[in-house]
């Protein structure tokens, strides 16, 4: 009996993102981490070394010219993703975006079009939808229990110490993070309320720096309005000392859900439907990790046992639409931010 080969997955990066797919990608049936390309000769050989990876690149035509490559997992600062996306779906190689997609939606449509051109797949990783706490909201608006869903209130208020913005000089700048606390902290919230609710229509938005040395902003609220009709707030910020879980309340006329997917936690639940109530669990701290590094990592696992199973069955998708939908709502809530206007998505 013939055995299956894995998908062989090389990552481009080496950092925070990187380890954590390194990790849960060996616990990932079907799937093995054949290489590692990055730009710093160096940390690219530690890494290898660390996750016991058997070949490492420092130059990227040599990473993609590699037969024994089927996908790559790109884990660059956000605003590199496009060149490497390109030139990996030239590659002929699929493509695994870690969060956001790109930093504009010009950007992120170009790499949409790369991928379709060259008929790869392309995955973004957002794993929180794969929590069971989003399956159970998930499951509560489609079914009906909530009633009408009329309003969301997303709490996203983090910290992260100065350190994290300075040891790393793309942090906080505009032209490769991107952005500050909503691209890359709080994308994460607004992608799984398109997930649960459909799409936002317009935003209405203001951002502030309140305690980072950055260019972009560590503090932002925002007015939604969901093409389904319900209301939404967003508070997001890495300046609130000492950082809080992020909460996701879904208010219908019939019940309501309060969840964090990070942590995968129903924090409140409760419907007229079935008559149960589900306060906070037992233990339940708001308090949050400072260091991304401790975060739980179960949500990746899923994602990518997802993404190896569909490229198993010979699935090429382009899984991007959410994605692109999530670009497109931070790029209005800064325009809105720049010009006090309301913003049409």
């Amino acid at each position: 009996m013939k055995t299956a080969i894995p998908l062989r997955i090389g990552i481009i990066g080496a950092g925070v993102a990187a380890e954590t797919h390194a990790r849960e990608l060996a616990r990932v049936e079907g799937a093995v981490v054949s290489a590692v390309f990055s730009r710093n000769a160096d940390k690219g050989a530690a890494f290898a070394a660390a996750f016991s990876i058997p070949r490492t690149y420092h130059r990227l035509d040599a990473f993609l010219s590699q037969p024994a490559l089927d996908a790559v997992i790109i884990t660059t600062p956000n605003g590199l993703h496009l060149d490497y996306a390109v030139a990996a779906a030239r590659a002929g190689k699929h493509v695994i975006i870690e969060k956001p997609l790109e930093i504009l939606p010009a950007r992120a449509r170009a790499i949409i079009a790369a991928c379709r051109e060259a008929r790869v797949a392309l995955f973004v990783i957002y794993q929180r939808v794969y929590s069971a706490a989003a399956q159970q909201a998930a499951a509560d608006i489609q079914s009906g229990r909530l009633g009408r869903v009329f309003l969301v209130n997303i709490v996203d208020n983090q910290y992260r110490p100065p350190l994290y913005y300075a040891r790393d000089a793309w942090r906080g700048t505009q032209a490769i993070e991107g952005g500050g606390c909503l691209i890359t902290q709080s994308t994460h919230l607004i992608d799984l309320a398109q997930f649960l609710l459909g799409p936002i229509a317009s935003v209405y938005a203001q951002t502030a720096t309140i305690l980072h040395e950055i260019e972009t902003e560590d503090a932002a609220v925002a007015i939604l309005h969901f093409a389904c009709g319900a209301l939404g707030t967003l508070s997001s910020s890495t300046a609130a000392f000492p950082g809080q879980k992020h909460l996701l309340t879904i208010s219908g006329t019939e019940g309501s859900i309060m969840i964090n997917g990070e942590h995968d936690q129903i924090v409140f639940r409760s419907t007229a439907t079935d008559g149960k109530t589900a306060d906070v669990p037992q233990g339940f701290s708001l308090f949050d990790p400072q260091d991304p590094r401790e975060y739980p990592t179960t949500g990746q696992l899923r994602q990518l046992q997802a993404i190896v199973a569909a490229l198993a069955q010979g699935r090429v998708p382009i899984d991007a639409d959410r994605a692109l939908a999530t670009v497109n709502v931070v790029d209005a809530i800064y325009r809105s931010a720049a010009t006090r206007l309301p913003q049409e998505i």
